[in-house]
């Protein structure tokens, strides 16, 4: 009798693994034993967005000229005694010095959302999302869009954003907060002039 139960149970194991592929779910990305992983169109992904640039560039310059002109003379000789001795000497020097340095910073880490709008013949997938939070007249929006692989989607529907190929990453802030107090038009006139 035990038997017999163990060998339905293996019989329905194995129906249910063969319909799976005819219920129209790829055995690519889901399987009896995994979770959902996104991979249609109009699917969800979560996106880590985990960005950091720097950049840095020195210059330095040294420009030396240097002229030197000397002449002298020590009288006349015979009957041209009486003249006296003259000398004359010159010395021009020019000197420049120069250096500059640029350096720049930024890092944006946020956590969003993003459909799934596109899958080309490679597999490849199309990703599009948008973030608006508004805080107290404060709105910050977020917009990314890009490529995916599907093998750079974690079991949990996470994508970095350092994966994305082609990442377009845009943050905009607008609000009191966002915006920082700028300088009257008469104090930057007059650090204009001065």
């Amino acid at each position: 009798m035990q038997s017999y139960f163990s060998k339905l149970f293996a019989l329905a194991v194995c129906l249910i693994m063969l319909a799976q592929p005819l219920l129209g779910q790829s055995e690519k990305f889901n399987s009896l034993f995994s979770d959902y992983k996104a991979h249609q169109t109009g699917d969800i992904l979560t996106i880590y967005i985990v960005e950091f640039s720097s950049g840095s560039n020195n210059s330095s310059a040294r420009n030396k000229s240097e002229n030197d002109l000397n002449v002298e003379s020590s009288g006349g000789q015979g009957a041209l005694k009486f003249i006296p001795l003259f000398g004359v000497s010159s010395k021009h020097g020019n000197e420049y010095k120069g250096e500059g340095q640029i350096s720049q910073a930024g890092q944006l880490r946020a956590k969003m959302s993003a459909r799934i709008v596109e899958v080309d013949q490679n597999g490849n997938i199309k990703i599009e999302g948008k973030k608006i939070t508004e805080i107290n007249g404060d709105k910050q929006t977020i917009v990314l869009s890009g490529w995916v692989r599907p093998e750079d989607i974690t079991a949990d529907n996470v994508v970095y954003s350092y994966n994305i190929a082609d990442a377009q990453i845009s943050y905009e802030g607008h609000g009191p907060a966002s915006s920082a107090p700028k300088p009257g038009w008469i104090t930057r006139l007059l650090e204009w002039i001065f």
